[in-house]
């Protein structure tokens, strides 16, 4: 039967027989004497009973009693007092003396976070420490590599690289990993070196206010951190306030009442809008307290919540991608379908027109006012969009009029784009004063879904029929002499075909020569002839010439040569 002793150290309690009692209280008795007349001792004094405490913890185990082999145990790693030698004293006396060998020896470093110089977890201090360097240079490099992730990638794989090391690396918490994070080997030395240098920094700034050229860095680099927490900070505030915008449009249905045409069931488009929500919400939230984390070491985070909106956030962009899939799919064929009506015309001259008013009651609506979703419109409640207002016109194979209409429509699958194009109702309409009027809108019949739906006009005109063009923003022909599709202003121009080819009649005249390789263009008094010879242009009695040896300015009266030779 031994005898045994309750004991306190380093804030833990301990049982210890009787014989380790005695040699641990020489021991300790030993480092305060060979600490005499120091700066610091009790708080070398304390670390060192720390130390002792998690030693006692690791080697203990399962067992309950301190005895005489740990307590050598722990001797042998922190050394005795006699080993070390202030190096001050050896520094201050003239004649050198010999200094008995150091335990101390520079261990291989563990990488771990840092509690104690954190903004965030202490990754990036941790990893400061692990390579060597100061923990402003890690973090000013992390922020450049933020910056220049984003324009490169598209995403930031800085941060989701920051939040994984954050989780799998562990917090330096005990002496031991503190120890191990500096590469030590926390011993007596390691715990007398790091109070004396704590003990000279302090004298160092309070005696030269100025600082050296690290510490002007540091401040420079806590500048930089200041405004880059202040960018962070308006980015989740712009966020936040998309956030309640988007909340306010949910509420409203402003404009995203039509997203109910776009997806197939309710819950797809209540999950849409909860996802854009998180979207917008996580981030503001997270930008906001990072940026408030790199101006005060006082906001404190909460490791739990920051990773589990991580983890939320990326659930929803998973949850977007499914659903955007899932709503591409809708769109995968496409099929186009037509229908034609023959007219018989009474006059020589057409005209077409594009009616820009909806009629109701007594009142005209413009319509295109009321352009919401990729030109469709809820309007009466029916889904209507507007259509371009451009026609192809063709030459019609005997004298009468024939108007073809090209239905359009995306699906799932080739019957699904079908029925959707079937869905689409559209009008027109000819007069007894030969006036062909579209509707510059079409209408979706039954309880449609925005499958892209639209129509295409193609109007087969007789030879011996003049077209006037009141309002169209496009006349698309085709020239089969130059094999090429031509696109020209369709606003108050007549037309005709000659040829084979559908001419404007007052147009701005062009004349091409294949002899000379000139164009000539006339409009009013003016006239540009551009050859291989060079410019020629001319107004009234102005003329302006231009080729490759000189320029020439006249106004009929006066002139000017500018001789590019340089003779």
């Amino acid at each position: 039967m031994d005898k045994t002793i309750s004991i306190s150290i380093g804030g833990f309690s301990f049982i210890v027989d009787e014989g380790a009692y005695s040699k641990l209280k020489t021991y300790l008795d030993e480092i305060r004497r060979s600490l005499h007349g120091m700066e610091g001792i009790e708080e070398i004094i304390s670390d060192v009973e720390v130390r002792i405490a998690e030693l006692f913890k690791e080697k203990l185990g399962l067992r309950e009693v301190v005895n005489e082999l740990d307590v050598d145990h722990v001797i042998s790693i922190m050394g005795r007092p006699e080993q070390f030698v202030d190096e001050d004293a050896y520094e201050e006396a003239e004649t050198p003396r010999y200094a008995p060998k150091s335990t101390t020896e520079k261990r291989k470093k563990k990488l771990y976070r840092d509690p104690n110089d954190k903004v965030l977890g202490g990754v990036l201090s941790g990893v400061a420490h692990y390579i060597g360097v100061e923990t402003w240079i890690t973090r000013v490099i992390w922020i450049l590599m933020f910056f220049a992730d984003i324009p490169l990638t598209g995403t930031s794989f800085t941060i989701v690289t920051y939040i994984i090391l954050w989780i799998i690396l562990p917090k330096a918490e005990t002496a031991t990993q503190k120890y191990e994070m500096y590469g030590e080997a926390g011993d007596i030395q390691s715990i007398k070196s790091n109070v004396k240098n704590a003990t000279n920094e302090m004298k160092s700034v309070a005696s030269d206010a100025s600082g050296t050229l690290g510490q002007l860095l540091r401040v420079f680099a806590k500048l930089i951190l200041i405004f880059i927490g202040f960018i962070f900070i308006c980015i989740g505030i712009g966020l936040l306030i998309g956030a309640i915008v988007s909340l306010f449009s949910y509420s409203n249905q402003i404009p995203f009442k039509f997203f109910s045409y776009v997806v197939d069931y309710e819950w797809q488009e209540w999950a849409a809008k909860s996802i854009g929500m998180i979207l917008l919400l996580i981030p503001a939230i997270l930008f906001m307290i990072f940026g408030a984390r790199l101006i005060s070491s006082r906001v404190k985070t909460n490791k739990v919540f920051i990773i589990s909106s991580v983890v939320i956030w990326f659930i929803a962009i998973i949850g977007a991608s499914i659903l955007s899939i899932s709503l591409a799919s809708n769109f995968n064929r496409k099929i186009e379908f037509s229908e034609k009506k023959n007219f018989t015309l009474n006059k020589d001259t057409l005209r077409i027109s594009f009616d820009q008013y909806k009629i109701k009651g007594k009142s005209k609506i413009n319509w295109k006012l009321n352009d919401d979703l990729d030109g469709f419109v809820e309007f009466d409640g029916q889904l209507q969009r507007m259509i371009e207002d451009d026609i192809e016109f063709k030459p019609s194979p005997n004298d009468q009029l024939m108007v073809e209409i090209v239905y359009s429509s995306k699906g799932s699958s080739a019957d699904e784009a079908r029925k959707n194009a079937e869905l689409i109702d559209y009008k027109y309409s000819l007069n007894s004063n030969s006036e062909l009027i579209f509707n510059n809108y079409l209408t979706l019949e039954g309880k449609p879904k925005y499958r892209n739906q639209s129509v295409s006009i193609i109007v087969y005109v007789p030879k011996n029929v003049t077209i006037y063009a009141e309002n169209i923003d496009d006349v698309i022909t085709y020239n089969p002499s130059l094999n090429n599709t031509n696109y020209q202003d369709g606003t108050n121009k007549f037309f005709k075909f000659v040829d084979n080819n559908f001419e404007c009649q007052n147009c701005t005249h062009i004349e091409f020569s294949d002899d000379d390789e000139s164009s000539t263009y006339e409009l009013d008094s003016s006239k540009v002839k551009i050859s291989k010879d060079g410019v020629h242009v001319q107004d009234g009695d102005g003329k302006v010439i231009i080729n490759k040896n000189k320029i020439k300015i006249s106004n009929g009266t006066d002139s000017i040569n500018i001789d590019l030779t340089g003779n």
